[in-house]
């Protein structure tokens, strides 16, 4: 584990303003982020901002609950899971999780750790604590063998 970055923001637009540069500056197609935190702890928000620095539309990112996975086209796809509601890992398989790791763009996934044993070798971890109301501290480490 290698630790790259640690900060903290104190409103849900500096949130939105560090994903979106880590997106232009940081994360290529092909990376895997897993993001971990209680709920409400600004993983969708960041993913927002992912999609607005890869030129998507950040008001199409919603959290895919209920669907696993929401897909958001462009010349750099982002595919967005959300693993809160998976019973078992034996439903990675019926949405094609080994596909879509190994397609050109980036995917995030909120409760990663849900599929722990199913993550690739080298992936991004993205960590959300919440402080008070407005302020998170996000620690992003590398994950790697």
């Amino acid at each position: 584990m290698e630790k790259i970055l640690q900060i903290t923001s104190h409103s849900p637009e500096q949130t939105l303003g560090l994903a979106e540069k880590l997106a232009t500056t940081c994360f290529v197609p092909g990376d895997v982020l897993v993001l971990s935190g209680h709920l409400g702890a600004g993983k969708t928000l960041f993913v927002r901002g992912l999609a607005k620095g890869l030129g998507l539309d950040p008001d199409m990112v919603n959290s895919p609950s209920f669907t696993f996975v929401n897909e958001y086209p462009g010349d750099k796809p982002l595919y967005h899971f959300d693993l809160y509601r998976m019973n078992d890992t034996s439903e990675l398989n019926e949405i094609g999780w080994n596909e879509y790791l190994s397609r050109d763009g980036i995917v995030a996934v909120e409760w990663g750790e849900k599929a722990d044993q199913f993550l690739p070798e080298r992936y991004y971890k993205l960590e959300f604590a919440v402080l008070d109301e407005t302020e998170r501290e996000i620690a992003i480490t590398f994950e790697r063998p």
